[in-house]
């Protein structure tokens, strides 16, 4: 498995190349994790975004990931912008960051300073991005007070 810092290389890499001038953002790993309760099992799915943003800008631009042997690809990118936003939640009862876009789409983001690599086994991306986590915060809290 490829490194912390060479799987926070990939993610930044995959984002800038699906974004155009996607080396002007500040970008965060973010996992949403699904689970479904059946009677004899569970089911749990694991999709992996990297999320970008402009400090003192309210956009955000949300690029899924694939990762395979430490090889990161971005899927199409999805802007969301004050126009298309509809609602946004600080924490739901799983701690995940909460947005809503007004066609419909949503995202229960799990955004963590470090991922240890414990969490790899459940298919997060281990990666440390407690400063870009920081920056984050101060970005999700300004939209939940909006």
């Amino acid at each position: 498995m490829a490194s912390k810092e060479e799987l926070k290389t990939a993610i930044h890499a995959a984002f800038d190349g699906a974004v155009a001038d996607g080396t002007s953002y500040t970008k965060v790993y973010a996992a949403e994790i699904k689970q479904k309760n059946f009677i004899v099992f569970r089911t749990t799915t694991v999709s992996n975004f990297a999320v970008g943003f402009r400090p003192g800008q309210t956009d955000l631009v949300i690029v899924p990931l694939e990762e395979k042997s430490g090889t990161v690809t971005a899927g199409t990118p999805l802007t969301i912008t004050d126009a298309n936003r509809a609602a946004v939640k600080k924490r739901d009862l799983q701690g995940r960051f909460v947005i809503k876009t007004t066609e419909g789409q949503s995202f229960k983001l799990s955004i963590l300073p470090s991922v240890p690599k414990l969490l790899a086994a459940s298919y997060q991306l281990p990666v440390d991005q407690k400063a870009e986590y920081e920056a984050f915060t101060a970005l999700r809290d300004s939209l939940t007070t909006a």
